[in-house]
């Protein structure tokens, strides 16, 4: 089971931070040069994409590192996957209590009426620096689920 395990979590934990990573390099910086129009569009077709697949995966993430930190076979292992699977819960933690928000403030508005006090409430900056911080902690993450497989071998 732990080898079946070890496998899930790192495709799990590889798959969030190469998209997170991407979002952060490419589609954040792509967000902040768009028209208000624009970006109201755009995340409101990218989300709904990314809504499903996102949770279930940090989710999968989270739920096949604790179970191999419960079955590892040495110490140092399972301290680096009880390591990483506090990272994917911080993850987690800021998708649900910061971009969740955000992300559903961006899918109520009309992209063909921008509100007066766009300026003030333009959510991409806040929204930017929240991704950043998961995109560093799921790839710590996988960082670290990295180093407990090396361990094994």
């Amino acid at each position: 089971m732990f080898p079946t395990l070890i496998t899930v979590l790192l495709v799990c934990t590889g798959v969030a931070a190469g998209d997170m990573f991407c979002t952060a390099v490419g589609l954040a910086p792509l967000m902040r040069s768009l028209t208000y129009r624009q970006y109201v569009t755009t995340v409101q077709f990218l989300q709904p994409r990314y809504d499903p697949a996102m949770p279930v995966i940090n989710t999968t993430a989270l739920l096949s590192g604790v179970l191999a930190a419960i079955w590892a076979p040495s110490p140092t292992v399972t301290v680096l996957l009880v390591c990483a699977a506090v990272l994917v819960t911080g993850v987690i933690a800021v998708s649900v209590a910061k971009a969740v928000p955000i992300n559903r403030f961006v899918l109520r508005l009309d992209p063909d009426e921008e509100p007066a006090d766009w300026r003030r409430t333009d959510p991409r900056t806040p929204w930017r620096r929240w991704h950043l911080a998961r995109t560093a902690a799921m790839t710590g993450a996988l960082v670290l689920d990295a180093l407990a497989v090396a361990c094994l071998l």
